[in-house]
């Protein structure tokens, strides 16, 4: 009988374990998590602390004129994932994930130390701007080449039955590198002045990423002494069966677009919400940072219950659906509530609120979105289809809700795009779902 890629794909993963062991397998995965939490540390850094930078930067604009080409410069990043994804696609499948997540950490240090170490513009005009342009240049040919080789790595150590799961892990150290570079702004923003924290403070999370990265390397480097694994060895001159596997439709693909899309329009809502709290509430940077902490620290415990929800498949289609019509019903009151209230309770209400609904349905939408990808074009193909979504959605998401707000004068527009966002991500997994039963 003929084995399906997948199947064969385990029966290989079971002969490495017994013979390497199941702590080795353990160490693959932490190293995967460790080296994707540091990327996106220094990733979520600036998103937190772009009003310092619009300063430093971009100080001959008013405020909300200077966060928005803050956010823009941020948003040149992002054009650059599809890029990253696609070369770093090739050279996985030539030499392996190994050399591929190693070259992939250390353009994203170097974009960081490019950031950290850049004078302001009063030093060096618009060098200083043209400088950070390229460092975010740098981070997102970075981050767009890492989310498909740790994605499909996660789901591919994972025991059977738990690929989906696992896989929702590159999205769970996404969060707590957001949690830690937010911690890192709140101890900031609590011990220094207002002028030392938009003079230097700022800098320091990024030369943080910097101290860290020998560590992350070294991490990196531990994937690659595990020794000869199947899915970590180069892909040319491979052949594997297809037989059996799901085939990549047209459809499918614009499906699951559409589902990163609308998943990362409101993961970067929500992560504005630390500017938009000092711009546009104007209320302080530690008030700001404290509450986006609460509210990524409620939203790592409501992904974890989405986790254990995904594994036992606990009325998952209904769970899911009725997740996000609470969300969709809720974002208007809450943003209003801020505007009319903008208090530091007011805010991480609204935290919490939104990360509390993405949580509980994270890992199931991710879970469905990897189970209907083949395996043997499962890093490739989601990697690509990643950073075309996140490119053109999310990196235009802060900016140009940062513009519409200026232009309108209306506080209320993140509140109208976050409630657009949420049920098109929900209709797309409910379709998602509903081809994987029919397979």
């Amino acid at each position: 009988m003929t084995k399906t890629g997948t199947t064969e794909s385990r029966e290989l993963m079971a002969v490495w374990s017994e013979g390497h062991g199941s702590i080795r397998r353990t160490r693959l995965l932490v190293g995967l998590c460790a080296g994707n939490f540091l990327e996106f540390y220094n990733f979520m850094a600036y998103a937190f602390f772009a009003p310092m930078i619009a300063r430093t930067f971009f100080s001959q604009h008013t405020p909300i004129m200077g966060l928005f080409y803050s956010l823009l410069t941020f948003a040149a990043g992002f054009v650059a994932r599809p890029l990253g994804a696609w070369a770093m696609g090739l050279f996985t499948r030539r030499y392996g994930y190994n050399r591929s997540l190693t070259v992939t950490f250390t353009l994203m240090a170097v974009g960081s130390a490019v950031i950290a170490l850049t004078p302001g513009g009063a030093q060096i005009g618009m060098l200083g701007s043209f400088l950070i342009l390229i460092a975010r240049v740098l981070q997102g040919f970075s981050e767009g080449a890492e989310v498909g080789p740790t994605t499909a790595l996660m789901f591919l150590v994972a025991p059977r039955g738990l690929g989906g799961v696992f896989g929702s892990l590159q999205y769970f150290t996404q969060l707590v590198g957001a949690f830690c570079s937010v911690c890192v702004g709140l101890v900031l923003s609590t011990l220094l002045s207002h002028d030392s924290l938009y003079n230097w403070g700022w800098r320091v999370p990024f030369l943080l990423g910097l101290v860290v990265f020998p560590v992350g390397l070294l991490l990196r480097g531990e994937i690659a002494a595990l020794g000869a694994m199947p899915e970590t060895e180069p892909l040319v001159g491979r052949k594997e069966s297809t037989v059996g596997e799901p085939r990549v439709t047209l459809g499918l693909v614009l499906l699951i677009f559409i589902g990163v899309g609308s998943g990362t329009v409101s993961h970067w809502l929500r992560t504005y919400n630390v500017s938009y709290a000092i711009t546009v509430l104007h209320l302080s940077p530690a008030s700001g940072m404290a509450a986006m902490l609460l509210g990524l620290l409620v939203g790592l415990a409501a992904l974890l219950g989405g986790m254990v929800i995904a594994r036992k498949g606990l009325a998952l289609r209904s769970w899911v659906i009725g997740i996000g019509i609470v969300n969709t019903l809720l974002t208007i009151p809450a943003y209003y509530i801020c505007i009319s209230h903008p208090k530091f309770w007011s805010v991480t209400a609204l935290n919490l609120v939104l990360f509390t609904c993405s949580g509980f349905t994270s890992a199931p939408l991710w879970q469905e979105m990897l189970l209907c990808l083949p395996h043997h074009s499962r890093g490739f193909v989601f990697g690509i289809v990643y950073a075309l979504a996140v490119s053109t959605l999310g990196g235009l998401t802060q900016p140009a809700v940062t513009w519409l707000i200026a232009l309108t004068q209306t506080p209320m527009v993140a509140g109208y795009v976050m409630t657009c966002a949420i049920p098109v991500g929900t209709i797309a997994y409910a379709l998602l779902s509903s081809i994987r039963l029919r397979r």
